[in-house]
């Protein structure tokens, strides 16, 4: 039975990947047209699925000759690229204006446009234009579509035949086409960056595509179009009898591993070191004076890194009681703490400052993450060559330098150790290697709290796997007790800020931050990059996180040589990670966020995507080995697709002379506007670390939200009762304000908070009889008639009305206007105080009443409101 599920799986893989490669064929420069209305997107996810089931039910079978088919696709690549090059560029040329007049041309090709294509800088507004000859091939009804971003205008024979606006822009119109030549004029109107367009036709037989580039300008004779389809089919045909007829599936006795000596992991540390620093080119050039700091995640890690250190040297036990987010408590809980991460880069940002110990840190932890993922796949494969191309995949592929601003998600060196533990545990079970796991999980938790959630799930499925004895579930589960222990510390305060906040992160929070099916199919690199930006929908692609062909193909091949627990772990824990990052889409990852309290604390979901990558760079290994001259080609090849260099790095930011201004003062400091710029104030910072209002997070407090609505320059009375409040000495702002001037650099202005009136949050009323909340307002019975001079309410999250309309009534018909006010100053020290029930009051002149009408308008909570 498995035997013939395997022949099965490979003819219909072989169907499959002959369908991908037309679909292939169909793109640019190639512009085949096939037989088949084939898409390359859900071919390719059912090519994968096909490829991992021959692995895992491959068994040896009778040789086939291999060698006419590779030759037949060779000649069939080789006389068809000869074709497309000797044929040259069809189809229509475009041109690019913006305001100041034109600003590129495309080469003919087809109405297909992305913004890159342009080549230039982006400007506010585009018109991008196409004009030339349409032949239409035969006659009949033809459905015109275009997708994209803007505005579009079809003109055919001088008729406007389709017209359609939107972001994103999805237009159709129907059209009756004759055969032959027509007149075609396309214009693109985009306000704002990256124009996008794609025009094309659903034909009489039901073939949609882009008009291709053979049916758009100049005529050619009709063989090179002939020629070029007859070749798309035949390499197509080639390459599943290639896929038929190769035995990458064969399974193959392993090396036996040998003891990993001090000499080898001394040049593997080097070999990924050279991989690390080609990779991440021209960082290494100037360590401590550039890196991503124009990227508002670089700033904010390199700070935390920063206060860390200072934290540990000074006062540990105030360690989360960042000077960020004033004077919220637990603020560095708002974000990852790096606790680890921080202790290792200590003497570099005490000597070099925290850009040199941010830029120390992540190189190390992609130089050992590549080592940890190297002996996981030594340990299995018994080949160092293939283990050691293995931890680069790991340590150097494009998921690395699309995330450099994430630390969090960079320091992946204990992941693999702990797998690794966990394998040699399921060796020998003792309880010493049992222990070994929960140390590793810790440390891992302890450099980023996603990478130990990952790290944790890979575990958890591991141990399902492996099917455990309950003697042997017991040690682990000590082992897990142990980690929880060393977490403990750093757990508590994110729980404490939890209960404070009183918000946990909802389905519609990590719905954004979760990724997609396409995700996992588009690149950011600059082979793949601009090919997946085309042909994806960019409203559902969240993230690139395509490994490269290279990862992909050797780590199917790897299922079929892997033991079968590293292949059923591997393909598993692959399968959770990717649900889990598609987030609410999915009923499993929604039963896991009803039903645990720690599921709702994650919130960037695609990170999980690194469980593949690091399954199949195990996967890989094992593919490559006993073959060095593979393993060598399989690592250029890599390199090519992985590559990003060089990579943009800016010049650290200089020492600012205001932030040395404010050295050794007393008091908080709030840097005007709030949002705009405090990942950079909270680096520059680091020379005081004075408490400041500004923060930055993946969580953004309601107080400091509506601490932004209050402060907005020029700061009036009110804001003043604010900062005084909580005790602000220094305002910098960039613009003129009604406070004293303490000093001038540049740009930046610093005042002082004169002494004044102070806000405070309101205290609760009593509560009234029935409320009602209509249309027209929130009805108050007070349940008999009183003097009553304010309102009291939860704070919703509605526009603040400083002067809200207030009706009071004795009889509840008659009503009469009373002026009234409500504070926001007191309303943010009240939020700041009780987050989740933070209260406002509307205030006016005492009133002898019974009923009460607030304007509706006013930012009150249901239920319940209070009077006094």
């Amino acid at each position: 039975m498995t035997r013939g599920l395997s022949a099965a799986a490979r003819a219909a893989l072989a169907v499959v990947l002959f369908l991908l490669a037309l679909a292939f064929c169909r793109w640019p420069p190639i512009h085949a047209q096939v037989p088949f209305d084939v898409r390359a997107l859900p071919l390719a996810g059912l090519a994968v699925v096909l490829a991992c089931v021959v692995a895992i039910t491959a068994r040896e079978r009778r040789p086939r000759p291999v060698r006419p088919w590779a030759i037949a696709a060779a000649v069939c690549a080789a006389v068809l690229i000869a074709i497309v090059l000797a044929r040259g560029p069809a189809g229509l040329p475009a041109r690019a204006e913006g305001p100041q007049g034109p600003l590129a041309s495309l080469p003919p090709g087809p109405i297909d446009l992305i913004g890159r294509d342009l080549g230039v800088d982006p400007v506010r507004k585009w018109t991008v234009r196409w004009e030339g000859a349409l032949r239409v091939p035969e006659s009949g009804a033809y459905r015109l579509w275009a997708t994209g971003r803007g505005t579009v205008e079809v003109d055919i024979d001088g008729r406007r035949a389709l017209q359609g606006e939107g972001d994103p822009l999805i237009a159709g119109a129907d059209a009756g086409l004759t055969r032959g030549e027509h007149e075609i004029a396309v214009v693109l109107r985009r306000i704002g960056p990256g124009p996008r367009l794609r025009v094309g036709w659903t034909r009489p037989g039901g073939v949609s595509e882009a008009i291709p580039p053979r049916h758009l300008g100049p005529s050619r004779s009709p063989w090179w179009w002939r020629l070029t389809d007859a070749l798309a089919l035949a390499l197509a045909a080639s390459v599943a009898a290639l896929v038929w007829v190769l035995p990458w599936d064969r399974p193959r006795a392993l090396p036996i591993p040998g003891a990993v000596t001090s000499r080898e992991v001394g040049w593997s540390l080097a070999g990924h070191a050279i991989a690390v620093a080609a990779m991440s080119w021209p960082l290494v050039l100037d360590l401590a004076g550039s890196g991503v700091m124009d990227r508002p995640d670089g700033r904010l890690n390199a700070w935390i890194l920063a206060w860390d250190v200072h934290a540990l040297l000074h006062d540990p036990a105030r360690l989360f009681q960042a000077p960020i987010f004033h004077p919220l408590p637990d603020a560095l809980a708002f974000s990852e703490n790096l606790l680890l991460p921080a202790v290792l880069a200590a003497p570099a940002i005490l000597l070099g400052g925290p850009v040199l110990g941010y830029n120390l840190v992540l190189l190390a932890s992609l130089v050992f993450s590549g080592l940890g993922a190297q002996l996981l796949a030594r340990r299995v494969s018994g080949d160092r060559w293939a283990a050691f191309v293995g931890g680069v995949f790991f340590a150097a592929g494009a998921h690395r330098w699309i995330r450099l601003a994430h630390l969090h998600a960079q320091v992946t060196l204990f992941l693999p150790l702990a797998l690794l533990a966990l394998d040699r545990f399921h060796e020998r079970r003792t309880w010493k290697r049992a222990l070994l796991v929960g140390v590793l999980l810790g440390l891992q938790g302890l450099s980023s709290v996603y990478l130990g959630a990952i790290t944790a799930l890979a575990l958890a499925v591991a141990v399902a796997c492996a099917a455990f004895r309950a003697r042997d579930l017991v040690k682990l589960g000590a082992a897990c007790v142990l980690a929880a222990a060393m977490l403990a510390p750093v757990a508590w305060p994110y729980l404490r800020m939890r209960s404070h906040q009183g918000v946990e992160f909802a389905l519609a929070d990590v719905a954004i931050y979760a990724t997609t099916l396409e995700s996992y199919a588009a690149s950011g690199t600059r082979l793949y990059g601009p090919l997946t930006q085309r042909h994806l929908d960019p409203e559902r692609v969240r993230d690139a996180l395509f490994p490269g062909v290279t990862l992909l193909v050797l780590g199917i091949v790897g299922l079929a040589r892997a033991p079968q627990r590293f292949r059923v772990v591997a393909l598993l824990a692959s399968a959770a990670a990717i649900v889990f990052s598609l987030g609410p889409e999915t009923v499993f990852y929604r039963a896991l966020h009803e039903h645990l309290v720690l599921v709702r604390g994650v919130r960037a979901l695609s990170r999980f995507s690194l469980v593949p990558v690091l399954a199949l760079s195990v996967l890989a290994a094992l593919a490559l080995a006993r073959r060095r001259r593979l393993s060598i080609l399989a690592l250029a090849a890599f390199a090519v697709e992985s590559t990003l260099v060089p990579i943009r790095f800016v010049p650290a930011p200089p020492p600012s002379p205001t932030a040395e201004w404010l050295r050794g003062r007393r008091g908080a400091v709030a840097y005007l506007p709030l949002g705009e710029r405090d990942t950079e104030v909270m680096l520059a910072g680091v020379v005081h670390f004075r408490p400041m209002l500004n923060g930055d997070s993946g969580f953004m407090p309601r107080s400091y939200s509506r601490a932004m609505e209050l402060l907005q320059p020029p700061l009036g009375a009110e804001a003043q009762r604010y900062l005084r409040a909580v005790g602000v000495r220094d305002v910098v702002s960039r613009t003129d304000e009604p406070l004293p001037e303490a000093a001038r650099f540049g740009e930046e202005r610093i005042y002082g908070v004169p002494e004044g009136e102070v806000a405070q949050a309101p205290a609760l009323g009593t509560l009234t009889g029935p409320t009602v909340w209509e249309r027209d307002g929130i009805v108050v019975d007070t349940g008999a008639s009183r003097t009553i001079h304010r309102v009291t309410f939860e704070i919703g999250d509605g526009e603040w009305i400083a002067f809200p309309r207030v009706d009071v009534s004795a009889d509840g018909i008659a009503w009469e206007r009373v002026a009234a006010e409500a504070s926001l100053a007191d309303a943010v020290v009240a939020l700041g105080l009780d987050p989740p029930h933070g209260r406002g009051e509307v205030r006016f002149a005492s009133r002898a009443t019974r009923w009460l009408r607030l304007d509706p308008r006013v930012p009150a909570r249901p239920p319940l409101v209070w009077v006094d």
